[in-house]
């Protein structure tokens, strides 16, 4: 896609986004990284003892879950809901953002060029290196 540095606010922005090849990209990336980082809290669960079918948790559940049960050291369970909230803003949040349901906050909604795309593009980057760093971590306890 060629940007031109011209404004784009609102659906017309969201638009971009969803024209993005990249950032559609970036976003599947996303789902699978979560998808690996809700595996390999089961993976840990199971191994401290959890038989509790555990399979139906979304992220944040599996989270809270571990929070309840001491699974979880605090530092870490920090990190992951600051990456869940991360992730959930950048995966179900986009379109309420830019269609005035939320308020700006993790990311930039006003004042924006088309070449904002490459924000949102490196926002889902980083956070899927967020989601792999984490499950890589929890994969070795």
């Amino acid at each position: 896609m060629e940007y031109k540095g011209e404004s784009s606010n609102g659906l017309i922005f969201f638009n971009l986004l969803m024209e993005s090849d990249e950032f559609n990209q970036e976003l599947g990336k996303v789902t699978l990284a979560a998808g690996r980082l809700e595996a390999e809290l089961v993976h840990l669960y199971k191994r401290k003892g959890i038989n509790h079918d555990l399979s139906n948790f979304t992220l944040g559940r599996l989270i809270q879950y571990g929070k309840d049960k001491n699974l979880l050291e605090n530092n870490l369970a920090l990190v992951l809901e600051a990456t869940c909230k991360q992730r959930n803003y950048i995966i179900h949040n986009i379109y309420a953002l830019f269609s005035e349901l939320i308020d700006e906050t993790m990311l930039p909604k006003n004042n924006l060029i088309d070449t904002d795309v490459l924000t949102y593009i490196e926002k889902a980057w980083e956070t899927r290196i967020n989601l792999i760093d984490l499950a890589n971590i929890i994969n070795k306890k």
